[in-house]
């Protein structure tokens, strides 16, 4: 039996919505299993303590800050919190981290996700949506972030590189040496970015960290896919579930996936998803004579994917 300790890592910066949907998510993971560990990293270690009501802030078993320069472009200085994603291994606080973005709401036990994620040994895991080659164009369907010859002429990229383009909201990061160097290596592009006006698309008017931790991936040669993660397999399973559209039994995608997203801006996730996902904390809630206080519907209205 691994000695190793594990716990989920939550981001909170900026506005108070933030802090709200990382307590939203805490709450939901341990709805399900009050054992895991939640950590919340945020630019004030206060920040629980002067934002939450009542004893909501116990929901995290650690607080950890972070210099708020981190949220400031290098090249910029304007607020990006890009930097700070890229930049994250510094602060994980478990041997075994599940980084998971805070516009998202746990629909199971997280523990087999651990589970699986850990006995595949990869250091680095996260949703991957695609992969990419030079030689299939400049257009990246799987990434929007940019231009494939952009990248490959800047970094140096060569015609047997493969890119590939994950999603940032969930990433498994065992701390070693492969882990370490892809962070290592993010960040220093981050620090040498393709130019905001080249970019296909902007993460909320500045730099995407998806985008600089796919390149670092394609250079350091690193396959980030666990099989089950995703829908490369075609399946409809996965372990996080994305859509701007849903029409089907909501009950489906418990059944199928451990974390609903609510990725984007306002209106970017359709209004069912999110009602369901404010219904489902009213029971949680419920159940133990608490309100559910801090509504999706409003938190959606805050996010740093609203700013252009």
């Amino acid at each position: 039996m691994s000695n190793k300790t594990q716990g989920v890592v939550l981001v909170a910066f900026g506005k108070a919505s933030y802090v709200f949907a990382a307590y939203n998510m805490a709450y939901s993971i341990k709805n399900f299993n009050p054992n895991i560990n939640v950590a919340l990293i945020t630019d004030d270690i206060n920040r629980p303590q002067n934002e939450l009501i009542g004893k909501r802030k116990e929901v995290f078993d650690k607080v950890i800050a972070f210099p708020k320069e981190l949220l400031l472009d290098g090249v910029t200085k304007k607020f990006s919190p890009g930097r700070l994603k890229v930049n994250l291994y510094s602060y994980l606080p478990y041997d075994e981290n599940l980084y998971l973005d805070v516009d998202g709401i746990c629909l199971k036990d997280l523990q087999p996700l651990f589970d699986l994620l850990s006995e595949s040994k990869k250091q680095y895991a996260a949703h991957t949506v695609g992969y990419h080659k030079i030689e299939q164009g400049k257009d990246i369907p799987s990434m929007q972030w940019a231009w494939a010859n952009d990248i490959w002429e800047k970094y140096e990229l060569t015609k047997d590189s493969v890119l590939p383009a994950i999603n940032s909201s969930l990433q498994y990061i065992s701390k070693g040496e492969k882990s370490k160097a892809i962070y290592d290596k993010a960040a220093e592009l981050f620090e040498n970015p393709i130019d905001l006006d080249k970019l296909r698309m902007k993460w909320g008017g500045s730099q995407p960290d998806e985008l600089y931790m796919n390149i670092a991936m394609a250079l350091l040669d690193y396959n980030p896919h666990v099989k089950g993660g995703s829908q490369l397999e075609g399946s409809e399973k996965g372990f996080i579930h994305f859509t701007r559209s849903f029409h089907g039994n909501l009950d489906l995608i418990a059944d199928n996936f451990y974390i609903q997203s609510y990725y984007g801006g306002a209106k970017f996730t359709p209004s069912n998803i999110i009602e369901w996902l404010d219904k489902l904390l009213y029971k949680w809630h419920f159940k133990h004579i608490e309100n559910h206080i801090y509504k999706i519907v409003q938190i959606t209205k805050d996010k740093h994917a609203n700013t252009r």
